[in-house]
């Protein structure tokens, strides 16, 4: 049962308990004719309202109060008091008139109900006599002891010397030192669900409603703790408010899925935001009081423009309902939480703009759902309530926890930090309240140290002359207990048979490593149609395994849609939105590395991969991976290093591999190892199906890396039209771990043809496109312009620069005919990020558009077509259900391309390709990755 559930219970008998209080009293004359309030708009509630409300109005006619009943619907009244024969509402209960109502498919009134209606007609439909008890009925539940009434809010004034405390039809109003009573405001309907003091103290708010009927918030003068005025418009009973910065303005969330402000000063309503799909739980201006934040049941925060009402942006991250949302007090962030256990930050940018607010973190806050959150005054810490009976604090630079307060006696449904920042004051459901100590102080952190990255290049250390063979011993049995390993010199080989028959075979090779110094492990046994599957492993002496990495989860998800096998390069995931290109994915002991985004709804995760296969990273082995299996993103750490509880799981990872994670050596076994000390070490080879026999022979090799890389171009021969161009697909191969770029030069290339030059291939990637292009005045190449293309290419290596001939490009034709199209790729000339040189200029974090044209030349389908060779971390992001499509009689289309905040400064020459014609590629153009004041300086 969650939070809102439960407010709405403790409603309904705290409403029997006002009524038990009572008993004894003089009872009010009976009134004959039943009542509207109490009985027939409880029938109508039930029946009816799901589609007779002011929102949808079905015919017009809207059933949620007297006067609008009253007022009929497109075809004129449907009640005539004392009339039962033209009263149409009746007539289409009872189903003599039609269309019936309810419609057949759905639940109806029962008799009883029927009559009731029947009787109110009859006697004159007159409105309520009683308005105190609009709609409510509630049992009378016996009440043993004293009842305390549910806490649902609490607030701190500006100058720290009341604390507002929301209850049942009153806010308690308390002195903060001594804890004692100053005043009791009284008369509100329903339960107040939000207090909250103006910025000057002046004021004070308090929401609530009675559910169902309508909602209304009363403001108090704080001088005197007098009623200033009280407001009504909504639907439903409130759950949330907040008065802006300036004090003019209050905003006011309901249960009917609606946004109202007023003007404070008049009480009048100024508009209403309308887009929610569920009750607004909580709202929050921004410091500057130019944007509103909204928390809702509907799995989203919203911002909205404060002045014009429109809506900036929606922060759809959420999966479940959301109950909390806070600005921290630069307005640098906004925070929210709700159902699904986390804590999500956004950063703000640029007024809140649509797609400029980007999530920062994603923390696994609580062990269950999360029900309110408040900033210190200075902002270093965050407070978080949850439903697992906790509280938390959190620092503000990184959102990592601080301190806990556990086994609260009851739902701590509200916190208030006060303005000295140094106490914090907590309601519960069960009507206690307590003051607690705070410090928001920096504290110091233990994790200086970085996360690990895969892309380090191991040292070459290997000699000079890498033909010379490395000593070779074979295996001396029995070799399966660390005293009695065989010795192999450091680099060197080793024979072995896994042959144990009544027993699982294991082989262990003792070995000597220096402290730092990296050296590749590897067996060879299916390569050499060896019966066995190895599985390598690292000890220490004493038999234990040796650490690598320590592996933090900081964001949990699950396999949906269907499982994954070993080889699949995709996978969908719940929780997606929260990802980010570059991260690593751990499943059941596999980590891959986010390659590409979700790029629509039947879209999922593109992980990294090699010769078409997922890779794996950390020597981990691909595997296959049930559908709901758990899944983390997680940031790799060095062993040792001390963590702090995030709430997530810590998972320790191992030197071990059973399949070559780069997809190299087959169903062979490698790893990198880097000795943590100077030491003696063991590797364990076994056999991962725990199988054994004289046909399972294996070779284990202990080496240097040798850190390098080949290119290769794929493809045969192109047919080039005039004017258009074909792609050339770059593929490089790594080897020993070598991670860095790698430039490709493609050179001489005869007059009339032209290609992008340099191509780089981005640190861990293996592949790169670039296109060559025939001008209108291209001649055919002869076999020995052919010949004179050189393609070589250039990394650095280890501080040094390494060289390779890649060959000459395959034979390249021009065509007959003319191609039926022509792409241009171009500059939007209604960008702000366009250059005088007609290259295109993008910061990270930003969007920019481009222009795409074509030239029909018997082509008058659709046509679609990619951009190709964008620097990794942009994107096209308006491509559509039909990705990037030019429709018939369609010429040109605007694209738009947007930077990861994280992209670094580069340049890189770009293309669209079409996907049919040819596959028919445009002239390149350059784009420049630059920051904003570079940016600036090109145009």
């Amino acid at each position: 049962m969650s939070y809102k559930t439960a407010f709405f219970l403790c409603l309904l008998l705290l409403c029997s308990v006002q009524s038990v209080s009572r008993a004894g009293a003089a009872e009010p004359k009976q009134i004959q004719a039943p009542d509207f309030n109490r009985q027939i708009a409880t029938i109508f509630r039930k029946y009816c309202n799901s589609c007779h409300n002011s929102e949808d109005a079905e015919g017009g006619l809207v059933l949620e109060s007297y006067q609008k009943m009253m007022a009929g619907g497109e075809n004129g009244p449907v009640v005539v008091p004392g009339k039962l024969a033209t009263s149409r509402l009746f007539l289409t209960v009872e189903k003599k008139d039609e269309p019936f109502m309810p419609p057949d498919d759905q639940k109806g009134p029962t008799d009883k109900e029927i009559a009731l209606l029947k009787s109110w007609i009859e006697s004159g439909a007159k409105n309520s006599l009683i308005k105190s008890s609009v709609g409510l009925v509630t049992p009378k539940i016996a009440v043993k002891g004293k009842a305390r009434q549910p806490i649902n809010s609490v607030a701190y004034s500006p100058d720290g010397k009341f604390v507002a405390v929301a209850k049942y039809r009153e806010v308690e109003i308390q002195n903060s030192t001594t804890g004692k009573t100053v005043s009791k405001l009284t008369g509100h309907s329903g339960t107040v669900t939000k207090v909250g003091f103006s910025a000057d103290g002046k004021l004070l708010f308090a929401a609530c409603g009675e559910t169902g009927i309508f909602g209304e918030v009363r403001l108090w003068k704080t001088a005197d703790w007098t009623l200033a005025r009280t407001i009504k418009g909504h639907r439903d009973s409130l759950y949330a408010g907040a008065i802006s910065p300036n004090g003019k303005i209050l905003a006011t969330g309901s249960y009917d899925k609606e946004i109202k402000l007023w003007d404070v000063e008049t009480g009048k309503e100024i508009r209403t935001l309308s887009g929610h799909n569920g009750p607004v739980f909580d709202l929050a201006f921004h410091p500057s009081g130019k944007i509103l934040a909204s928390a809702c049941d509907d799995f989203t925060i919203k911002l909205w423009n404060v002045e014009s009402g429109k809506r900036l942006d929606t922060l759809n991250q959420p999966t479940k309902p959301q109950y909390a949302v806070a600005f921290s007090p630069t307005g640098k962030y906004v925070v929210a939480a709700g159902v699904d256990n986390r804590i999500r930050i956004w950063e703000i940018r640029q007024n809140g703009k649509e797609g400029t607010n980007v999530i920062l973190h994603s923390r696994f806050a609580h062990e269950g759902p999360i029900i309110d959150l408040a900033f210190s005054p200075d902002g270093r810490a965050l407070l978080s309530s949850s439903e697992d009976l906790s509280i938390k604090s959190w620092e503000t630079t990184s959102f990592t926890q601080q301190k806990t307060w556990k086994n609260q006696p009851d739902w701590p449904a509200a916190v208030a930090v006060s303005p000295s920042n140094n106490e914090f004051i907590v309601g519960r459901l069960d009507g206690s309240q307590q003051k607690l100590s705070l410090s928001t102080q920096a504290q110091t952190t233990n994790e200086s140290v970085k996360p690990v990255s895969d892309l380090a290049t191991p040292v070459t250390t290997e000699p000079s002359s890498p033909e010379q063979p490395l000593p070779l011993v074979k295996e001396v049995e029995p070799n399966d207990k660390p005293q009695s390993a065989t010795v192999v010199k450091t680099p060197g080989h080793a024979e072995g048979v896994l042959n144990q028959k009544d027993a699982t075979e294991i082989d262990l090779f003792r070995f000597h490593a220096e402290a730092g110094h990296p050296l590749i492990i590897e067996t060879n046994a299916a390569r050499q149609k060896s019966k066995a599957d190895t599985k390598i492993e690292i000890l220490h002496v004493d038999g234990r395994p040796v650490q690598r990495l320590l592996l933090r989860a900081v964001r949990d998800s699950q396999i949906n849609f269907r499982p994954i096998d070993s080889s699949q390069d995709v996978v969908r995931v719940d929780n997606w939105r929260e990802m980010e290109l570059n991260e690593y994915l751990y499943m059941d002991g596999e980590i891959g590395k986010i390659f590409r985004l979700p790029e629509g709804p039947d879209s999922g995760f593109l992980f990294y991969k090699v010769n078409g296969k997922r890779r794996s990273y950390f020597d981990t082995t691909p595997t296959v991976h049930a559908k709901d299996s758990p899944v983390y993103i997680v940031e790799p750490y060095p062993a040792g290093t001390e963590l702090k509880d995030n709430g997530l799981p810590i998972f320790p990872l191992y030197y071990a591999n059973d399949d070559d994670g780069r997809r190299k050596l087959g169903a062979d076994s490698q790893l990198t190892f880097t000795a943590p000390k100077t030491d003696d070490y063991l590797v364990r080879v076994s056999d991962v199906r725990g199988q054994s026999g004289a046909d399972y022979k294996y070779k284990l090799t202990i080496r240097n890396p040798r850190p390098d890389y080949k290119v290769t171009i794929e493809g045969k021969s192109r047919t080039i039209s005039k004017g258009n161009g074909q792609r050339i697909k770059l593929q490089l191969a790594r080897l020993d771990g070598f991670a860095g770029d790698v430039a490709v030069h493609i050179q001489n290339l005869p007059d009339g043809y032209q290609v992008a030059s340099p191509v780089v291939i981005e640190a861990g990637h293996l592949l790169a496109q670039t296109v060559i292009t025939a001008s209108s005045d291209a001649k055919p190449m002869t076999k020995e312009q052919w010949s004179e293309i050189k393609v070589s290419s250039t990394a650095e290596i280890n501080g040094k620069e390494v060289k390779h001939e890649v060959g000459n490009l395959a034979e390249i034709k021009l065509a007959e005919k003319d191609a039926k199209i022509a792409l241009t790729l171009e500059v939007d000339p209604t960008s702000k990020n366009k250059s005088p040189d007609g290259s295109l200029n993008i910061q990270p974090g930003t969007s920019i558009t481009a222009l795409l044209k074509i030239e029909r030349r018997g082509a008058d389908g659709a046509i679609r077509f990619d951009v190709e060779n964008l620097p990794h971390g942009i994107v096209v992001d308006n491509l559509g259900l039909s990705g990037l499509t030019l429709l018939p009689g369609q010429n040109e289309r605007r694209i738009f391309l947007t930077a990861r905040d994280w992209v670094p400064e580069s340049s890189r020459l770009i293309f669209a390709v079409s996907r049919s014609e040819g596959s028919q590629a445009s002239h390149p153009i350059w784009l420049h990755v630059k920051p904003a004041e570079k940016v600036a300086d090109t145009q």
